[in-house]
């Protein structure tokens, strides 16, 4: 109990330091109850880390019954308190993380700091004041140091990210770990954790799964084909990026084998049935939703193709790999089954163009309402900055009063220091303009951007200070700015000309996240789909998130524009409110360059389309502009015409021109040669490929092929050979005639009953 006596005493009474002596003494008997040995041992066996924070009866009556003086339950359970708070202070004690965060223990976290690392923990709370943090949540950073010193027995200097890493898994079941962050920098930046150490985000994400990971995910009942999956999806992995290996095991594993597990318990072959594929199949285009309904999928046949590729891909590589032959099958997914893919695809193409014929027209009250939005922030931000807290001003004709930042909830949450809150006067509604302004002023951002590049999300999401380069052109030597696009999908590289509206927009970003400094922080960037944090960069579109800069998330831009739209109120042609995505800013750019004269393989350079096919499934076309379009072709046409051909014909010219079409009849059918050229077989019609057969003429054509095969005969006997290959030639034209007759009757299709006499 010496060393009780050692813990600082500061503003403590003489009382309380007495009672943690006492405390410290009573409580080490009452553990001496248990077996164990160590205290931590004995900790364990007295289950008060099963008490979720409060002392156990047991612990209570022990020190009432040991005291020399009649003690009641709450002094009891005060000395208690007390002697853990000395035995925490000391080492003693290890307990675990949740009797910890559960426990009142501030007074605990104050000796441990004292008793450590005092110096360090100083340079520490100076760094989070340094942030502009809250008294609250610097206070919080702290403590979380404290808590892992009094778990592990580590001071800060010893510590590793792994050891945050693993407190914040277990805190943030229980609490809100956010200030975990900052107390996470204030190691980063106290030159505990080594130099170049990734921010506590960087170090949460769980990262790529393996192959065999991502299966058993799903818990497969069948060993043996659990192994046939991993080993089939790990040979088709390589080819493509992580993302689509999620989505194929979650097609293959998910919607097909263990669709099947459950509905046939104890399946183990690949080998179906006919029912059961064809019960699979007719659960496979049905999906479900939240709610446990169940829906038609949008596009079934992507779960098909998976499935038939699977099986035809073992049937393949059996040929070459004996592992493979004993699990080749029959496709449960037959050809007949995808055929109706291509008009599938042909209605989704359909209902996309539609969908941006709909939204390009609209794009210009999106952008107004945006550009106004930010104007308004910035004069309210403007003016609030100038105000006094408790004055009233006026903004666009509404009153605000500024409020003190801190005081009120709002929106669920509390205002940081530093941030400037409004209460408007006309609904008495609080405001956090400095969130209004940034949200503003991002949302404008990403649009301007969007619609001037026709970028994909994380495309615009990946763009850096790095990104804006300048280019010489060889002829002029003009000198030109352009944006360089990393690679996304297609792992193409390509550049865009920055066009002054465009520049205009990212000079912008680049001064706002400048912040006056010289060059631009640089901040990592978790890429969701690769499942990958990228190195430290200039990212132009990041922002504040508490004492943090983050790169924009994913979901942020998608959710900045449903709310712009939102708040214009743009609703359809059926009357229903319109839903702007990212992606649909790409569709209208491409249609745009494509009806503004860019050609289509230009068009697919600056969406960095690897195939042509895929931008013109982008470029939404107008009936007007067909139309347009068309009638330039037809009078380029009659420009390199003659201009006599476009003369008013004469009369002898009409009777010519009649007689044509009377001349037309002959006896099998009707001549479809083209007006004003001459008979090439002359008037040979079973020779002539224009003779059109008439289906009425079969019997009389029958009668021409009978009389042909007698001539032939005459021919061969009287050695007439001469006669005998041209007659060969039209005996071979009247059966090819005599076949289209027939074709051209069986195609027929009576349009009502017939009337007979």
């Amino acid at each position: 109990m010496a060393r009780v006596g050692a813990l600082p005493v500061g503003s403590q009474s003489r009382v309380r330091v007495t009672s943690r002596a006492l405390g410290a003494d009573r409580l080490l008997a009452w553990l001496e109850t248990f077996p164990g040995d160590t205290w931590g041992e004995r900790w364990e066996a007295s289950g008060v880390e099963d008490a979720q924070g409060h002392w156990t009866d047991a612990a209570v009556q022990f020190v009432v019954q040991s005291a020399s003086q009649p003690l009641s339950l709450s002094g009891a359970r005060r000395v208690c308190g007390f002697g853990l708070d000395a035995l925490l202070s000391l080492g003693v004690l290890r307990p675990g993380i949740a009797f910890l965060i559960r426990g009142r223990l501030k007074q605990a976290y104050v000796h441990v700091r004292e008793m450590t690392d005092p110096e360090l923990y100083a340079r520490a709370e100076a760094y989070g004041r340094r942030t502009g943090a809250r008294e609250r949540h610097l206070a919080d950073s702290l403590n979380h140091l404290a808590r892992v010193t009094m778990n592990t027995g580590l001071p800060p200097q010893d510590m590793t990210p792994a050891h945050l890493v693993e407190y914040h898994r277990v805190v943030s079941q229980l609490v809100n770990a956010r200030s975990l962050v900052l107390a996470f920098d204030m190691l980063r930046e106290t030159g505990v954790f080594p130099p170049g150490t990734p921010p506590l985000r960087s170090h949460l994400h769980r990262g790529q799964r393996t192959v065999a990971e991502l299966v058993d995910m799903y818990q497969v009942q069948c060993a043996p084909v659990r192994e046939v999956l991993v080993r089939y999806l790990s040979e088709r992995a390589p080819a493509i990026d992580y993302n689509s290996v999620v989505e194929l095991v979650g097609h293959l594993v998910l919607t097909f084998w263990r669709d099947l597990e459950k509905h046939h318990p104890g399946i183990d072959s690949l080998h179906l049935s006919p029912e059961a594929a064809a019960a699979w199949r007719e659960r496979a285009r049905m999906r479900k939703n939240a709610d446990g309904t169940m829906t038609p999928r949008s596009n079934p046949y992507a779960v098909l193709f998976v499935v038939r590729a699977f099986y035809l891909d073992i049937a393949q590589w059996a040929v070459e790999d004996p592992y493979w032959a004993r699990w080749a099958a029959p496709s449960p997914v037959r050809r007949v089954d995808v055929r109706g893919s291509t008009r599938n695809f042909r209605q989704r193409q359909a209902r996309m163009h539609q969908r941006t014929r709909v939204l390009a027209p609209l794009l210009p009250q999106l952008v107004h309402s945006v550009e106004a939005r930010l104007r308004w922030a910035e004069r309210l931000h403007a003016a609030v900055a100038d105000a006094a807290v408790g004055s009233v001003f006026s903004v666009d004709g509404e009153r605000y009063e500024r409020v003190a930042a801190g005081v009120d909830a709002l929106k669920g949450g509390r205002a940081g220091a530093g941030r400037l809150r409004v209460r408007r006067l006309a609904d008495d509604a609080l405001l956090d303009v400095t969130r209004e302004e940034d949200e503003a002023f991002w949302t404008w951002a990403i649009v301007e951007t969007l619609r001037h590049t026709g970028v994909r999300v994380e495309e615009l999401l990946e763009l850096t200070h790095l990104a804006l380069v300048r280019h010489t052109l060889p002829d002029t030597g003009e000198v030109v700015p352009l944006l360089q696009i990393a690679p996304s999908k297609q792992d193409t590289e390509r550049v865009l000309l920055v066009s002054p509206e465009l520049a205009h927009v990212l000079a912008r970003i680049v001064h706002r996240v400048r912040g006056g400094a010289d060059h631009i922080p640089l901040v990592s960037r978790y890429d969701i789909h690769e499942r990958v944090t990228g190195p430290p960069l200039p990212h132009l579109f990041q922002r504040h998130h508490g004492n943090d800069r983050r790169a924009m998330g994913s979901s942020t831009p998608g959710i900045l524009i449903r709310q712009a739209v939102e708040r214009l109120g743009l609703h359809g042609p059926d009357g229903q409110l319109l839903h702007y995505t990212p992606h649909d800013f790409r569709r209208i750019f491409a249609t745009e360059a494509v009806s503004g004269g860019i050609p289509v393989h230009i068009a697919a350079k600056l969406l960095g389309h690897e195939d042509l096919n895929t931008t013109q499934t982008y470029v939404a076309v107008y009936q007007d502009d067909v139309v347009r379009h068309h009638a330039a072709f037809i009078a380029r046409r009659r420009a390199e015409r003659p201009g006599d051909e476009y003369r008013e014909p004469t009369a002898v010219e009409w009777a010519e021109f009649d007689r044509h079409f009377t001349r037309r009849k002959v006896e099998l059918g009707t001549c479809v040669r083209p007006y004003g050229t001459p008979c090439r077989h002359e008037h040979a019609c079973l020779r002539c490929p224009a003779l059109q057969p008439d289906p009425a003429q079969a019997l009389r054509l029958a009668e021409i092929i009978t009389n042909l095969h007698e001539r032939l005969r005459e021919a061969h006997d009287r050695g007439w050979l001469g006669e005998v290959e041209g007659l060969q030639v039209s005996l071979a034209g009247a059966r090819q005639k005599l076949r289209q007759m027939r074709k051209l009757r069986q195609a027929t299709i009576p349009l009502g009953p017939t009337r007979h006499s």
